[in-house]
């Protein structure tokens, strides 16, 4: 029974893992309250894109507050945007992944 229980919650915690989902939320960036488009890739990334595109960020959760990114991530999160709501067909995506042991 217990090996049971174990290997149910790992298989919930593995298709956790492998889920992708796309929403639009209301966040603090710089004291004010901006609309964004969230994107959160299973336990890998939780990112944001404002709808115009300018703005691409990240959560933090070690300081518990969004990081603004540079340019660098704006196409990979705006792909897997598009990738979450089936407007594109999946494909790689450059996401800010926090390594190991950082």
């Amino acid at each position: 029974e217990k090996f049971s229980q174990v290997l149910q919650a790992y298989q919930v915690e593995n298709s956790y893992g492998a889920t992708i989902e796309a929403y639009t939320d209301m966040i603090e960036l710089d004291g004010k309250q901006r609309q964004v488009d969230m994107l959160k890739w299973g336990r890998v990334a939780l990112v944001f894109q404002t709808p115009d595109a300018e703005i691409t960020g990240v959560w933090d959760n070690t300081a518990r507050n969004w990081v603004i990114l540079g340019d660098d991530f704006r196409t990979g999160v705006r792909d897997g945007l598009r990738i979450a709501r089936k407007t594109q067909t999946a494909d790689l995506v450059r996401l800010p992944v926090r390594a190991a042991g950082e």
